[in-house]
C-alpha cells in the first residue's frame, strides 16, 4: 500500500475495497476472465484464488508451476503461461471479438461446470481416503 500511496498517477486510481464474504464470489462472477500470478514456492500448493474463480465459473490464465496442472488444465478450463509475453498473447486471443464472440472463453466456462459439480467430500473420498485405508 505504501508504494501505491507514494505514486502520483494522473490516469490511474487504485481502490482496495473491503468485501464481505458473500460479496467476493459475486464480484468474481461479474468478470469474464481471471488472471492468477500465484507461484508456489514449494511447487506443491494450489492457488486458492483459482479455486474461487473456478467455483464461480470463471476461466483463468495462470502462471505455470509444477502442480498447477492438477487444477488448471491448459486449453480445457483455462490457459497456463510462462512469461509476460505469453500471457499478453493469451489475453489477445481469448478476448478477441469481446464481448460477443469469445468462443474459447465460453468453452472454458462450459467445461468448468463439471468442476463446479464435484464437491470436496467426493474428491477426498476418491483421491485421499484410499491412501489412508490401505
Amino acid at each position: 500500500m505504501k508504494v501505491i500511496q507514494t505514486r502520483e498517477w494522473t490516469k490511474v486510481k487504485v481502490f482496495t475495497p473491503w468485501l464481505e464474504p458473500d460479496e467476493y464470489p459475486q464480484l468474481l462472477a461479474c468478470a469474464d476472465l481471471g488472471v492468477c500470478l500465484h507461484k508456489s514456492s514449494s511447487g506443491l500448493d494450489l492457488p486458492m484464488k483459482v479455486i474461487d474463480m473456478f467455483g464461480c465459473g470463471l476461466p483463468v490464465c495462470a502462471i505455470w508451476f509444477p502442480c498447477l496442472k492438477e487444477l488448471v488444465q491448459h486449453e480445457y478450463n483455462g490457459l497456463v503461461f510462462n512469461s509476460d509475453r505469453e500471457l499478453a498473447d493469451q489475453l489477445r486471443k481469448l478476448l478477441h471479438g469481446f464481448p460477443n464472440q469469445c468462443r474459447q472463453l465460453e468453452e472454458f466456462r462450459q467445461n468448468l461446470e463439471t468442476f463446479r459439480k464435484v464437491r470436496w467430500e467426493e474428491t477426498w473420498s476418491k483421491a485421499v481416503l484410499p491412501i489412508f485405508q490401505s
